[in-house]
């Protein structure tokens, strides 16, 4: 005698022919990386954004680390410079590295005051500066919390909460 199919499974199969026939059909490889909306709002002239805040954060292996508002990761680039606070991210840089940028109503939240500050772009905005190093958002970041931009060329880093290369202490 032959075993007829359960219920719940010519239910499935119905579920799945369905889906296959109006073209509904996703397949996910990393659950966690699900495409996201640009929700970065308003942007400057050169790619830059304005978060809500910036803020710090705990990585597992890099340590204490910087944020913006949404939990993105944020880098420094060592072609750079501290002191005096320099950008020389321009063009085709600003298409992978977006400068996050102040105004007035910006939020930094449980980060050391001294630390911070902010330099001119040539676009006339202001970008957000730790320990004098300029940071930026890696456009390959697509969830919060990621850290694909750490090491990019031997030059960019994540950075951490006095400016320094995370999980490096320098």
């Amino acid at each position: 005698m032959k075993a007829l199919p359960s219920r719940t499974l010519l239910g499935a199969l119905a579920l799945t022919a369905a889906l296959l026939a109006s073209g509904c059909t996703t397949t996910v490889t990393d659950p966690v990386a699900l495409p996201q909306p640009d929700d970065l709002g308003r942007r400057s002239p050169d790619g830059g954004y304005w978060p809500a805040s910036v803020q710090l954060g705990e990585h597992p292996q890099l340590g204490p680390v910087v944020l913006d508002g949404k939990g993105f990761t944020l880098y420094r680039f060592d072609r750079d410079n501290a002191s005096p606070s320099r950008s020389t991210c321009t063009d085709d840089c600003l298409t992978r590295w977006l400068p996050v940028l102040t105004s007035e109503r910006i939020r930094f939240e449980n980060l050391d005051p001294a630390r911070l500050g902010a330099v001119s772009r040539a676009d006339g905005t202001q970008q957000v500066t730790v320990g004098g190093w300029p940071v930026y958002r890696f456009a390959d970041d697509t969830v919060p919390g990621r850290t694909t931009g750490h090491g990019v060329d031997g030059l960019w880093f994540v950075v951490g909460p006095d400016g320094s290369r995370a999980g490096t202490g320098g």
